[in-house]
């Protein structure tokens, strides 16, 4: 006979591993010397897990030692122990004299055991662990007549574990002291099932629909499905980690009830049940929370087959499925009712509660009920309730079929990938899926090559380890085959394809990439450009923009989420216009109420706009999209500047791959204002990261920005082709070792000595600190965000600190204005603008911070831009060069729905987007010099220059226009020692 024992105990151990693997081997030791087998899981935590273990013997003394080791020395000090340990016998030379080899055996190996559980103890600062009482431990038994030599376990393993019973992390926050409440003894149960029994019975109702008592069983489906407590609830898990889930969804029906729960051992009704307490925490005043304490295992030692269970009991050994009478020992004497059988066969329905090992689902290998007579026709290919919509389509052996077999399993396969095609809840689904489509197409293509089957047409492949001759013995806990094969396959598996380890920022690049390239959208800003104007508005085409619905979209219509998340949709017309042309989409399906509500059987599909978003749904919209004109010259300065070696070695290794090519330079571009730095808003083709790779030859979106220049300011912006050389800029100015410089053009006589200043300064009492050092006047006031919507910034005492320095280089009479240098200390956003707003002197055409601009120049600016986009438009290329997804129909649907092509671009663009005002202010970033630290010394407080390894100095040779009506001939001299 086969002895097996379940127990378990939530109790602080260890968050140490290294103080874990103490107890562990102690465990290991006791249980080889023993000669048992199972698994021992001993949860990695100082306040919410603890141990949880199933073992199996053929000796009943080898048991009852493991009990009375767990127990502890105290417990056994207290109780007769002498059938087994003789642990009274005190000489080790008496006890040879008294006792057999097997009794010295198993008191050397407990005693062993208490020692090394002492210092595990004393290592984790713990008391001793031990069991309470023997009660704890649940016991069943086998008869191994003709069973054959086949052991419930193949092997050991004591294994540290995050969690002693799997929920993928979802109980792990319920500590130890939630635990251990509502128990029911099996008696008490008994009494409970005993009631529910009566009130249905006077009730004349099938179940408890009408009750105020709950019955849920916690255990998974297929536990479930062999045998339950008659009326329980089957919340129909396939993992535990389900279970929480389907708590919240059904939180509103359990309040107020009494709610009885269990599960095979009650290791599970322990998180369970404290789960559900926290949830309904609020109505614990009229919610009651119970658990059957020790499980299934201690109502069947005392009831058998005489209580309310029904069928078997599940469990996690070469059994699968136990009778009640099992668990009793000494059961062929026990009176008891007939067993009947609750499960039913997955194809026949027939009466069957036999899960076996060959019979698992062809696409999951989860258990399979299925009869004998119906695995005869089946081939060794079965499909579980999850995955009955497969049956037909989805097998493991395809040499089995021909040709037109598998071109009709190769269409239903594409027929429900397409069902799932969006969404990234079905990207396993989706994965598992395409696998067997590539499979059978494979298939299908050896059939036509007049390659042989591999596998004879009669032979039944394993499901789970791939052999003909295997019995299914080798699946899950029953062997160690499948384990053996898997970590073969793993060592011999070549690496995994980089397709597989791009992460979706890297596939949104791509995606952007394809588009450019298919729409031909990188081109030199010369193209597109009108040599009268200067400006340059390329024409109009048809993209599709996709957006995830996430956190606080979920629950909500179509509709509202558009008008509040999008600003352009917030207008409840244009979005009804964008309803009615099909334009509006949720995971591919058009939203149009009108033909949702008529759809016939032969109709498009289509959706409602109120229907409800859910997590991970794709909203699209095809648009007809413009970008807003802007001022470029014939060609964009360019000046590309090479990272000093020492530089590149020092903080990126090895670089003889890059000194050649252009990831060794920085591309100092000359940007002209209006033009965004990358693709951002409307901007797309008018950005300056698609026109300068279209001029220097670039491969498009391989030019980085390392910073930002705000889209009305012109002037240095440094760009690179590798995110490295980016990242170590970007490095360097955090660290405050870049020093900027700018031109600006200010409203007024900028001072230029100390009497000046102090005489502005009364002018201004606000938060500003002036201060003069010679020719420099510093200014330090802290910055604060006025209004988000427009990203005006202000002075303001609870903002953070800001300084910048300014030197008046020249003033002119007939603009009253002043050429001026400036230098941000700190890097705020705005701080050049807001400080020179703060102290009287807005930059000139700088409508957000009080400058002016000259009159007349806003209404021809205007109108030259509503001509620009009228006669883009007429050079539409929509039609020539389409994305995939995208249908005529839907072309001229966008076009018809276009604010531009309507003759709205008002509606459609802001004011400085039509160049109106404040889209070109005369502030110019002119140079910088970067000072690159050493990667040992880099640290952002240091100002230790020891560390410097290389400078670079970065500057342009053209100015604006703007900087021509003053003195310019001494810049050359101000910005080399600026620099310096």
């Amino acid at each position: 006979m086969t002895h097996v024992l379940l127990f378990y105990k939530y109790t602080p151990l260890s968050s140490d591993p290294s103080i874990m693997a103490i107890y562990q081997k102690a465990m290991q030791d006791l249980c080889s010397t023993l000669k048992l087998t199972g698994r021992v899981l001993l949860g990695i935590s100082d306040n919410a897990e603890g141990i949880n273990g199933t073992l199996a013997g053929d000796d009943e003394k080898n048991i009852l030692a493991y009990t009375y080791a767990m127990l502890g020395r105290e417990w056994c000090s207290n109780n007769d122990t002498n059938d087994v340990l003789l642990l009274t016998t005190k000489n080790d030379e008496c006890l040879s004299t008294v006792a057999d080899e097997a009794t010295v055996t198993r008191r050397k190996a407990v005693c062993d055991f208490w020692v090394q559980s002492r210092e595990f103890a004393e290592n984790a600062g713990i008391p001793i662990v031990t069991m309470d009482s023997p009660s704890d431990f649940k016991r069943s038994f086998r008869d191994d007549t003709d069973k054959g030599n086949s052991g419930l376990f193949p092997d050991l393993q004591i294994r540290l574990v995050k969690e002693v019973i799997g929920t993928g992390g979802v109980l792990s926050s319920i500590a130890i002291q939630d635990t251990s409440k509502g128990y029911l003894t099996p008696e008490e149960w008994h009494e409970e099932m005993k009631k529910i029994k009566d009130e249905i019975m006077s009730s004349n109702t099938a179940d408890l629909t009408c009750s105020d008592t709950v019955l849920i069983d916690c255990r998974n489906h297929k536990e479930f499905e062999i045998g339950h407590f008659e009326h329980a609830l089957d919340p129909n898990t396939k993992t535990f980690e389900q279970f929480p889930r389907w708590v919240r969804e059904n939180k509103s029906a359990l309040k107020g009830k009494k709610i009885l729960m269990y599960c095979t051992g009650g290791i599970r009704c322990e998180k369970a049940s404290a789960f559900v307490r926290n949830e309904l925490e609020d109505d614990l005043g009229t919610t009651v929370v119970k658990h059957l304490k020790g499980g299934i295992h201690k109502y069947l030692e005392r009831y058998g087959a005489n209580g309310y269970w029904k069928g078997k009991n599940f469990v996690f050994d070469r059994r699968l499925g136990v009778d009640a009478n099992d668990h009793v020992k000494g059961q062929d004497d026990c009176v008891s009712t007939s067993i009947k059988s609750v499960g039913k066969c997955l194809y026949c329905a027939k009466p069957h509660d036999n899960f076996t090992p060959d019979a698992v689902s062809t696409v999951c290998r989860e258990m399979t009920l299925v009869c004998a007579e119906c695995k005869l026709g089946l081939h060794g290919e079965f499909h579980c309730s999850d995955h009955q919509h497969l049956k037909n389509c989805y097998f493991t052996n395809l040499s089995r079929f021909d040709e037109k077999d598998l071109s009709s399993q190769l269409h239903e396969l594409e027929s429900i990938v397409e069902k799932i095609a969006v969404g990234k809840r079905f990207r396993s689904r989706r994965r598992t899926i395409n696998k067997q489509i590539d499979r059978v197409a494979e298939a299908i293509k050896q059939l036509q090559d007049g390659e042989r089957p591999k596998v004879c047409n009669d032979d039944i492949i394993c499901r789970s380890c791939g052999d003909t001759k295997c019995d299914g013995s080798c699946w899950g806990v029953h062997g160690l085959k499948r384990k053996y094969l898997l970590e073969k396959s793993h060592r011999e598996r070549p690496a995994r394809n980089d397709i597989y380890k791009r992460s979706a920022k890297i596939q949104r690049r791509e995606k952007d990439i394809n588009e450019i390239k298919t729409l031909r959208l990188s081109r030199p800003c010369s193209e597109f450009r009108c040599a009268e104007t200067s400006l340059r508005c390329p024409p109009p085409f048809v993209r599709q923009l996709k957006s995830l619905v996430k956190g606080k979209c979920v629950g909500k219509s179509v509709q509202s989420v558009l008008q509040s998340e999008f600003h352009e949709l917030g207008d409840t017309e244009r979005l009804q216009l964008l309803f009615e042309h099909s334009l509006i989409r949720v995971n591919g399906i058009p939203v149009n109420s009108e033909a949702a509500l008529f759809k016939g059987v032969d109709a498009n599909r289509a959706l409602s706009q109120d229907v409800l978003l859910k997590n991970m749904d794709v909203i699209s919209r095809i648009t007809h999209w413009h970008d807003p004109p802007v001022i470029v010259p014939a060609m964009i300065e360019v000046r590309k500047m090479k990272i000093p070696v020492e530089v590149l070695n020092d903080n990126i290794g090895s670089c003889d791959d890059i000194l050649e090519s252009n990831e060794a330079f920085l591309f100092c571009c000359n940007k002209p204002a209006t033009v965004p730095v990358h693709p951002a808003g409307p901007y797309l083709q008018n950005s300056l990261t698609l026109m300068v790779e279209a001029q220097e030859g670039l491969e498009p979106r391989s030019l980085f920005p390392c910073h930002r220049l705000d889209r009305c300011t012109s002037g240095l912006t440094l760009c690179c082709t590798s995110p490295a050389v980016a990242r170590l800029v970007q490095v360097q100015m955090d660290s405050k070792l870049v020093d900027k410089m700018y031109l600006a053009r200010v409203q007024g006589k900028f001072p230029t000595n100390q009497e000046d200043m102090e005489r502005i300064q009364k002018e201004f009492l606000n938060s500003v600190t002036w201060s003069m050092s010679g020719k420099n006047v510093n200014i330090e006031a802290p910055i604060a965000i006025e209004n988000v919507m427009k990203g005006l910034r202000i002075v303001n005492e609870h903002g953070k600190n800001a300084k910048s320095m300014f030197r008046c280089l020249d003033y002119d009479d007939n603009s009253d204005t002043s050429l001026i240098y400036a230098s941000p200390i700190t890097g705020r956003q705005h701080q050049l603008r807001v400080h020179l707003r703060a102290i009287g002197f807005p930059i000139h055409n700088d409508l957000l911070y009080g400058g002016k601009t000259v009159c007349g120049e806003v209404e021809k600016m205007k109108s030259n831009a509503l001509d620009a986009l009228a006669l883009s438009s007429r050079k539409d290329f929509s039609s020539e060069n389409v994305l995939d997804g995208i249908t005529e129909d839907s072309i001229d649907a966008a076009k018809k729905v276009c604010l531009v092509c309507q003759g709205k671009p008002e509606e459609a663009f802001s004011v400085s987007q039509l160049l109106c005002g404040g889209h070109s202010i005369d502030l110019h970033a002119v140079a910088c010099r970067i000072k690159f630290k050493s990667k040992r010394g880099r640290d952002i407080s240091s100002t230790d220059q020891t560390d410097i390894v290389g400078t670079l100095d970065c500057r342009l040779d053209q100015y604006p226009d703007w900087v021509k009506i003053f003195d310019c001939g001494c810049l050359d001299q101000i910005f080399l020692s600026g620099v310096s």
